[in-house]
């Protein structure tokens, strides 16, 4: 089951929300809380690592024979 969207602004409010528990001495909340925030982090890698194998062939063609970073430099600097 995933949450959607998980942005940024959301995974910051739970790191807030687990701190706050933490301060008030609720380790349980916060530990669930921490957890909560790992899964959601460790779901959103997964997902960019399966995009990246889903297209790697498409990438791939993309950036094959693209100059590197010391052919780019001896471009600019001759030109």
């Amino acid at each position: 089951m995933a949450c959607r969207p998980s942005s940024s602004e959301s995974l910051e409010s739970l790191r807030k929300l687990q701190v706050e528990a933490a301060d008030r001495g609720d380790d349980c909340l916060s530990l669930l809380l921490a957890g909560v925030e790992l899964y959601v982090r460790a779901g959103r890698d997964y997902e960019l690592l399966e995009y990246m194998r889903r297209n790697a062939d498409e990438m791939s063609e993309a950036v094959h024979n693209t100059p590197d970073a010391q052919e780019l430099r001896r471009l600019y600097e001759s030109g």
